[in-house]
This record gives C-alpha cells, sequence and structure tokens, in this order.
C-alpha cells in the first residue's frame, strides 16, 4: 500500500506529541492532567507563521498538532459522564395499546412524565455542552491549521478534512467542508484517504451530497489502485453484493484476496506463531436490550456482562487465587492473556497468575508434587504449555527459548495439544534445536489428534502435496472453529481451483468458497483498516455522531456487525429527530441552511452546528436517513445478524422509505420466523393472519405463530396470551356471523406436533444421559496467534460462573390445552380492549 508523504509527517507528528516540552506551544509534560493542563493551554499565546516557506508550515502545524493531541490526552474532553449503555435504550410507545383518538393525549403525557423524572437521554445534550468549554489554545491551534489549510499546505488538508468530518478536540463535525477538503486534497495530490473518503460520501450521501454510484464508484476504484485496504475492501464487499455494481464472484475474489493477503502477511510479521487476534465486535445491541430493547427470540442477544457484575466475578476469582485456588487463577490467567472489554490484555498479570499456578503443581526441577488430583494435573499440563508459550514469545518477559523447550516438552510428555504443536514450531524453525522437519510433523499430527487448531494447520500445511486429502479435512476441522490461517490456506486453494478450471462447472462454486474464507480473513484479521475500534470508542465517549459514522464506514466496508450498529444508531437518531421537530425548526431539509448549518452565504449561524450534531443529520433529508437505514438492516440481515430481517419488514410494512407493502413485510417475517426463531416476527405472523393483512386471514395459522412465539421467546407471554384472547373472540364472532372459520375448532383439539418437535424430544432424550459433571472450562488453547476466539466482548466467558449462586434456567412450562384455556378465560373480560383494531 502507497502512502503519501503528508499522512506519513502527519502521523510522526502525533505520535511524538506526547514527548514535547517545548515552552514556544506553551505546553508541558507533566504530572497534571484535567482542568489545570486545560488552563495551561488556554493562557499559551499560539503564535505561529504561517506565512513562512515550506519547511516552517511544516513546523506550524507540528506545534498546533503537538497542542490538539496534548489536549486530548490530558484533559479527556471527550469522557461524557454518564452510562453509554443506555443510548440506545428502545422506549416503545405505549399510546398504541389505546383507541387512536385517544393515542395524542397519551403521548403528550408521556413526554411530560419524561421531561419532568428525567427519563430522557441527555447525552448529545451534554456533548454539545462540552464543546463549548474548548480552550483558547485549542481554537487557535485549529484555526492556525485551517489557516495552512487555505494556503494549500496537504498535510493540512488532510489534518483539517478529519477534525471536520469526525468532530475532533471538541469541534462540530462539519461533513460539507470535510468533503470540500477531502476534494481539495484529491485533486491536489491523488491522496488514497481522501479518495476513499469522498468514494463514501457519495456512496451513502453524507451531508449535502447527493448519493451516486457511479462517482462512489470511480473514487473507491482510484483508492483500491493504490492498494488502500479500506477501499479495496469496500470494492470486495460491492461486487459480492452487486451494490452499485454487477454481481461479480471473481471482482470480488480479487479485492478480498488482496486484503487478506496482507493481513496474514502483517500477521506473520508478529512474534513466533502470529499476532493475537483483535477483539472489539461488540453489538451495540447485545448492551441494550436487543435491536427492539427485548429479547424476541433465543439468537436475538448474546449473553453479556455489565461492568458491575463483570468487578464482582473478578474481585470473587481474584479472592479465590489468594487462596490458592488453582482453577480461579487459570481463569485469571486466560483473562488478562486475552483481553476483555472491561480488562485489557496485560501480559505481566496473566504471567503473575500462570507463576501461581505452576508453583502450585510442579516443583522447582518441574517435576509434579505429590497428592494432586486429576484436574490439577490437567491444570498443570495448560499451564506447563502457556507459560513456555509465553518464554517462546517474549510476552511479560524477555524471550527465553530454552525456558520455553524445557516447559513445552513437560507440557508435551503430559499430552497437552497446545504444547506439542508450539514444541512443533521450534523443531520446524531450529529454535533451541536443530531443525528436524520429521520431528515437527510428528508433534504437529499428534495436536491435530488432539483437536487443536494450530496443529491441525500445521500438520495439513506439512502434508498437503503428500497426502491432499488428509490435509484438507484438517483444514476444513480448523476453519469451522474459527482459525484465521485454516481460513486463508482453504481460500487459496479454493481460488486456485476457481482459477484454473474458469468457465467451467463448479468453478463459480470454488469461487464463492474462495471469497467467504478470504472475507472471513479480511475482517476477523483487520488489523492495518478496520474503523471499528474507533467506533466503539467514540460511541463509549457519547460521541455518537462519530461512533455512527465509524459504523457506516464498516458497513461499507462489509462487516456484517458494522451494518447492525449503524442501523441501530441511525434509527434512533431518526427517532430522536422526529422527537425533536428538526425538520420543523428548518435544521434538516432547509433550501436556505445546509447540513453543516450554513446559510447562503457560507457563513456558521449562531448554535446551528452545534444543534444540528446534536441531531446527528448526516444526510440531507430525513427520506435519504431513513433509506440508508433500511440499507443497512437489509445488508445486516443478508449477513444474519438478529432482528435485522424484522426490521426490514417492519420498513415494507410501514412504508419507511420505500412503498408499503404488507406482502413483502410477511415474506420477511416469514424468513425471521422459520431461520431466525424469532418470536416477534411469529408474533407479527400472527397478527397478520389474525387479521387477514399481507397473507389470507387463516385463525388456523395464525394460533400456530402465536403459539410458537410463546415456546420461543418468553419475555413476549403476556403479549401472545392476550392476543390469543382477542384471536378467541374474533375466532366465535366470525364463527357466527356465518364466515369461513375452517372444519375443526380452533382452541379445543391438542396442536398438532411437528417433525421438527418430534426431533428435537429424540435428541434431548438421547442426550439426556450425557451428563456434564466434573467438566472444567479448557484453557488449553493458546490461540491467540492466529484464532478467532468465542467473542470475548460477550458474556462472562472469561470468568467461570460454576462455583457461583447463579440460578439456573427455569423448567419448560406446560403449554397444554389446560394452560391455554386458563389464559384465555383471563383475557377474555378485556376483550373490548382489541375491539377497535378490528
Amino acid at each position: 500500500m502507497r502512502i503519501s508523504l503528508s499522512l506519513v509527517v502527519w502521523t510522526l507528528a502525533l505520535g511524538i506529541a506526547a514527548l514535547d516540552t517545548d515552552h514556544g506551544a506553551g505546553v508541558r509534560r507533566d504530572s497534571d492532567t484535567g482542568h489545570a493542563a486545560k488552563m495551561r493551554i488556554q493562557e499559551s499565546e499560539h503564535t505561529l507563521d504561517i506565512h513562512s516557506p515550506i519547511d516552517n508550515r511544516q513546523a506550524s502545524l507540528d506545534k498546533a498538532l503537538k497542542v490538539l493531541q496534548q489536549y486530548q490526552q490530558s484533559s479527556k474532553n471527550y469522557n461524557i459522564p454518564g452510562r453509554y449503555e443506555s443510548q440506545l435504550k428502545t422506549y416503545r410507545d405505549i399510546s398504541t395499546f389505546f383507541p387512536k383518538v385517544a393515542r395524542q393525549y397519551v403521548q403528550g403525557a408521556a413526554r411530560v412524565f419524561s421531561s419532568v423524572f428525567g427519563l430522557t437521554d441527555r447525552t448529545e445534550a451534554r456533548y454539545a455542552s462540552h464543546r463549548n468549554l474548548q480552550p483558547k489554545g485549542v481554537k487557535q491551534a485549529i484555526q492556525t491549521v485551517r489557516k495552512l489549510a487555505e494556503r494549500g499546505h496537504e498535510e493540512s488538508l488532510f489534518a483539517l478534512a478529519e477534525i471536520e468530518m469526525y468532530g475532533k478536540f471538541g469541534s462540530a463535525m462539519e461533513l460539507d467542508l470535510a468533503f470540500k477538503h477531502y476534494q481539495q486534497l484529491a485533486d491536489i495530490s491523488g491522496n488514497a484517504t481522501a479518495q476513499y473518503m469522498l468514494g463514501l460520501f457519495y456512496a451513502v450521501g453524507l451531508g449535502s451530497t447527493e448519493q451516486q454510484n457511479s462517482m462512489s464508484l470511480l473514487y473507491t476504484t482510484l483508492s483500491a489502485i493504490q492498494g488502500y485496504i479500506p477501499a479495496e475492501a469496500t470494492l470486495a464487499f460491492k461486487h459480492l453484493s452487486g451494490i452499485g455494481v454487477p454481481v461479480s464472484c471473481n471482482k470480488a475474489l480479487g479485492y478480498y484476496q488482496s486484503v487478506a493477503r496482507k493481513a496474514i502477511q502483517y500477521y506473520n510479521s508478529g512474534p513466533v506463531m502470529g499476532r493475537h487476534m483483535p477483539n472489539y465486535r461488540a453489538r451495540l445491541s447485545d448492551d441494550n436490550g436487543g435491536a427492539y430493547g427485548v429479547r424476541t427470540g433465543p439468537y436475538s442477544i448474546h449473553k453479556v456482562v455489565d461492568r458491575k457484575s463483570f468487578d464482582e466475578l473478578l474481585l470473587y476469582h481474584q479472592q479465590n487465587a489468594l487462596k490458592g485456588d488453582v482453577k480461579a487463577s487459570m481463569t485469571l490467567v486466560d483473562l488478562f492473556y486475552h483481553g476483555h472489554r472491561f480488562a485489557p490484555r496485560n501480559f505481566a498479570l496473566a504471567l503473575k497468575y500462570l507463576r501461581q499456578v505452576k508453583t502450585h503443581i510442579f516443583t522447582q526441577q518441574g517435576e509434579l508434587r505429590k497428592g494432586l488430583v486429576q484436574s490439577e494435573v490437567n491444570t498443570g499440563a495448560q499451564a506447563a504449555g502457556m507459560y513456555g508459550i509465553m518464554c517462546l514469545r517474549g510476552e511479560g518477559q524477555p524471550v527465553d527459548t530454552a525456558a520455553a523447550l524445557k516447559w513445552l516438552n513437560i507440557g508435551a510428555k503430559m499430552g497437552h495439544g497446545v504444547s506439542y504443536n508450539a514444541l512443533g514450531v521450534m523443531y520446524q524453525a531450529g529454535i533451541e534445536v536443530p531443525p528436524n522437519r520429521e520431528r515437527a510433523i510428528e508433534l504437529f499430527k499428534l495436536a491435530a489428534e488432539r483437536r487443536h487448531q494450530g496443529g491441525q494447520v500445521n500438520f495439513a500445511l506439512a502434508i498437503i502435496d503428500a497426502m491432499p486429502d488428509i490435509a484438507h479435512e484438517n483444514l476444513r476441522k480448523a476453519a469451522e472453529k474459527g482459525h484465521i490461517l485454516a481460513h486463508y490456506h482453504l481460500a487459496e486453494l479454493y481460488s486456485g481451483v476457481a482459477e484454473l478450471f474458469s468457465g467451467a462447472t463448479g468453478a463459480e462454486m470454488q469461487c464463492r468458497m474462495a471469497v467467504a474464507s478470504y472475507k472471513f480473513v479480511a475482517e476477523y484479521g483487520d488489523w492495518l483498516h478496520s474503523p471499528i475500534p474507533s467506533a466503539a470508542t467514540a460511541y463509549q465517549q457519547g460521541r455518537l455522531d462519530a461512533a455512527t459514522l465509524g459504523y457506516m464506514q464498516a458497513a461499507e466496508m462489509g462487516y456484517g456487525v458494522g451494518q447492525l450498529n449503524a442501523a441501530q444508531l441511525l434509527e434512533t437518531a431518526a427517532r430522536r429527530n422526529a422527537k425533536s421537530g428538526a425538520e420543523t425548526a428548518g435544521q434538516i431539509g432547509n433550501d436556505n441552511v445546509d447540513a453543516a448549518g450554513r446559510n447562503a452565504k457560507g457563513n456558521v449561524e449562531d448554535g446551528q452546528a452545534t444543534a444540528v450534531a446534536s441531531l446527528w443529520s448526516l444526510f440531507k433529508t430525513r427520506e435519504a436517513h431513513v433509506r440508508q437505514t433500511l440499507a443497512y438492516w437489509t445488508r445486516a440481515a443478508n449477513q444474519d445478524m438478529p432482528d435485522a430481517r424484522v426490521k426490514q419488514g417492519d420498513h415494507y410494512f410501514y412504508g419507511l422509505s420505500v412503498e408499503q407493502s404488507s406482502e413483502k413485510a410477511a415474506a420477511a417475517y416469514t424468513i425471521a420466523a422459520e431461520v431466525d426463531a424469532n418470536g416477534l416476527a411469529m408474533w407479527n405472523l400472527g397478527w397478520m393472519y389474525e387479521h387477514g393483512i399481507g397473507v389470507q386471514r387463516d385463525f388456523f395459522l395464525a394460533k400456530r405463530w402465536y403459539d410458537k412465539s410463546i415456546e420461543v421467546n418468553d419475555g413476549g407471554k403476556l403479549a401472545n396470551y392476550a392476543s390469543l384472547a382477542r384471536l378467541c373472540v374474533k375466532y366465535v364472532w366470525a364463527w357466527l356471523s356465518g364466515d369461513d372459520v375452517g372444519e375443526s375448532p380452533l382452541f379445543f383439539a391438542p396442536r398438532p406436533v411437528t417433525q421438527e418437535e418430534e426431533e428435537r424430544a429424540q435428541a434431548e432424550a438421547g442426550a439426556g444421559a450425557d451428563g456434564r459433571e466434573g467438566q472444567v472450562r479448557n484453557i488449553n488453547h493458546y490461540e491467540g496467534d492466529n484464532y478467532v476466539p468465542d467473542d470475548w466482548e460477550h458474556g462472562a466467558g472469561a470468568l467461570d460462573t460454576e462455583d457461583m449462586d447463579v440460578d439456573e434456567e427455569p423448567p419448560e412450562e406446560d403449554e397444554s390445552l389446560s394452560g391455554n384455556l386458563f389464559f384465555i378465560a383471563l383475557f377474555l373480560a378485556a376483550g373490548w380492549m382489541f375491539l377497535p383494531f378490528r
């Protein structure tokens, strides 16, 4: 990838900002932070010469960037107080439960209640008011950058465009100005980043820019030609999905292949056995009760742990570790070695607890202590392998290959798969031992037999020429577990076959298999190009506008989690804009005021920029905003993101940015119900069959979908029983009116058992004898080198709660005929509430 000299210089300027002690900038780096640091910046005399030769202009820019960087680091000006988890909470409209004539009064009362008791979210208001605290020195530094940019200084143009694009250093987001400066930079130097950003503007229609797929494709292609990875990933997804271009597997293959090869090259440039995988793909919906604010099905929300619960679990295991609990210590080793969103990766702490385990189980000579139970022996094997790997890679301590060889041999003698694989790597590369390919293959095979993914990959690569079938099978098994190298090598094999037999039968299938694996590598090995970390940070800091932009970039690059998060943020923004009356206030969709708050003369009107930024007006019109939201819901649904298909159906049902179509809504709900087992989609289908909207009226199918919704979604039982009561009333009324209601009674016949239920019951009966007592959490995977673990971002998976007082899952309730009749009788008395909805 070619990067312009301007970007390199600017990046270096930011990197050395923390080391500056130059009194000319009026900023000192010392132990003082916060208010004192801001006061020093504010009191500084920021007088820089911008009317000087090129070298002096660069020096002026460097000084200005140092001031900005110091402000960002010392004052922590972006840390907005409050729980960021509540920013996307979905507050459902209770007025829909009342007759239409009373809804406006209920809505008014709800607004007054929320205002009086402070239930509305004020995160954006806090952020907007926080902008006004920008110190004088920071304002002068930004003004210096602006003046240098006006004189055509390339580095200043890029810095200014980034400030305006993301609202950095407490500035207001000004998308139209950012577009202007990216355009100017692209015209002057052909900067790849600027071209990519212009492509993003045209792709989604940011600010006042009209959406134009042709211009987006042009600029993104120009950037990709220069090897800019985000542009390559964006083009790959466009060609894969047919966004603005015809679907072309071969073109998508070429771009994804380029991105994946760069990712693997960077991975191999790390320590022995590669770099640790990035680990920051949290779904915002998981922290906010799901896309609808409630669990809608078994897969709609990942089990997450909040900060309070995490701290309690962490303290619990730390206390047990102090008491000599080996299992607790190994849990902490796993936590700090791999990292967690509430506990960043810390090799020193991981090594500390690992040494405690090692001392408890082994003597100084590396022999097992007497009197150990089998679970402690198993933990000892894991500890020996982990310690050997940390010595080999120099994690938490200097590299010590001799100690690595010793402890990996100990782990291997105890049958530890990780130790076999790492020891094989040492023999293969000749680290501390003479190179021995045969011994390495033998060790890789032993690791593969113990289902270690790294061992399976290394064994496959060692025998691929002699035994291709066995090699392919091992790569496939490792890929199923999320091993990035397995996906990469499978993609290389599939792409080679697709190229060799281009145009022949089966070549298209090989191409698609290669694209799927390359896409996995490109998205999970994204050290160099992912916008998700910065978007997640902005979200946690309360800068929801910047977070939305970051997730939109990820969405355009094809990240499913980016599409899901961007859709949810945009939908929340549209809902808040509507409540704030932004359009009637003339700040959105006003011909005289653009998206940056500028009037026809180009001047920023007082309060406009901040007000618009607080409303997240990333688009010129509300219609464009909602249309892009639907696009992301649809793309997320196509990548099996939870609740996204239901959201797509909602857009068609209500006609949001598309032509209203109950039939398309029913089709979307059917897919969500049958494929994702989404309880809300099932309820929607029951309601549509009950009323004959989008589908032919069918009381029996309506009851079937209501029943299935009860089965998969405990949280929706009350609504489903209420719907069944209403269905009963309508069924009786239709029967008395002489309408066709079917041949058999609706509620007085047992529900037929489906084939799926029979198979599930048989499987559960067969699995009942397979107890799980005595199982110990498997931490025998050193997979940080090339393995994508089971979402450390989600759940208390990093911490074992087996010994804590945690409520078990409640037993399944009997959904028999008597249960249905009980709730039907209970709700018949309130049936009149549902009559206005006929």
